[in-house]
């Protein structure tokens, strides 16, 4: 009688552990394949730097630290950027101020999206920048045109039985 060989597989304790360092993490695999649909969705960009555009118009870029599930949503390191458009509505001009730490309800958050902090910044070196404050004024002169401009566009579409949904707090 001629016995086989037994072939002794070592088990995953013994074997050399050679992790590729640019392999995903399987948590990170896991994440990004569920479709989030809540609030969870922003899950990965905690502790990285976004930019979010909120109701009023603002411009925060700053590093999202934590959020619940309502969106509400704590950055640090927060500056507010105002960009100033020519006739054909091109940034020409830009102001931006230090604001620190924010909280920022949910329900005011148009857009969030994480930033290439490689990149984030080229654009502005096409950009005149101006004192925020200057840059400010100019914004609130914008604004008081648009709510003008909106009031007759509305008076005219309610004349033809047509309603406007522009809401004074959605300037974005």
């Amino acid at each position: 009688m001629s016995e086989s060989p037994v072939t002794v597989q070592p088990s995953q304790e013994q074997q050399p552990q050679t992790k590729d360092p640019s392999a995903p993490n399987v948590e990170d695999l896991y994440l990004e394949s569920y479709a989030f649909t809540t609030a969870a969705a922003i899950v990965g960009s905690v502790d990285r730097k976004v930019f979010v555009l909120l109701r009023d118009g603002r411009n925060l870029f700053g590093i999202l630290r934590t959020f619940d599930q309502f969106a509400n949503l704590v950055l640090q390191d927060v500056v507010e950027r105002i960009y100033l458009n020519d006739e054909s509505n091109t940034p020409k001009k830009f102001g931006e101020t230090y604001k620190g730490v924010f909280m920022v309800r949910g329900e005011n958050v148009v857009m969030l999206g994480e930033l290439d902090i490689d990149k984030e910044d080229d654009h502005l070196y096409e950009l005149e920048q101006i004192p925020f404050e200057v840059a400010e004024k100019e914004l609130k002169i914008a604004h008081a045109k648009t709510i003008k401009d909106e009031k007759i566009k509305g008076k005219k579409l309610l004349e033809k039985g047509l309603i406007n949904d522009f809401v004074k707090s959605d300037l974005y």
